[in-house]
């Protein structure tokens, strides 16, 4: 089975309390696993393995800070601190089956700025 997805953040402006986590709710791409509702990416049966993961973030007019989080442990980190500014991290991470991972807002509350947000995952192995 195939595991990959790519999600966006709707257009304008899109503000997050601290530690709340991103709902990437516009769908690009998507085979399994990820809840727009929520923005967890959980691995399910078969789609343990090795994977890819990019997350890229624009704060817009504000800093801004994100962590990419595995079961609630942070992985990386994001910041933006100038104007339309420009973040991405991606990395490779080993999944077992219920391990889920996220986006959250970190240090501060701060928005995020049109669909230059994106999460996404792929298996490699």
């Amino acid at each position: 089975m195939s595991a990959a997805f790519t999600a966006t953040l709707p257009g304008g402006v899109n503000p997050y309390a601290l530690n709340a986590m991103i709902k990437y709710n516009k769908i690009l791409c998507t085979d399994a696993g990820y809840n727009k509702d929520t923005g967890i990416f959980m691995v399910s049966a078969g789609m343990a393995g090795n994977y890819l993961v990019s997350v890229t973030m624009m704060s817009g007019l504000v800093t801004g800070y994100t962590t990419l989080k595995k079961n609630g442990t942070p992985n990386v980190y994001l910041y933006t601190g100038t104007p339309y500014e420009m973040a991405t991290q991606t990395v490779y991470m080993q999944l077992a089956v219920g391990d889920t991972i996220w986006v959250e807002m970190s240090f501060k509350a701060s928005s995020l700025f049109d669909v230059y947000n994106t999460f996404t995952a792929v298996r490699i192995s």
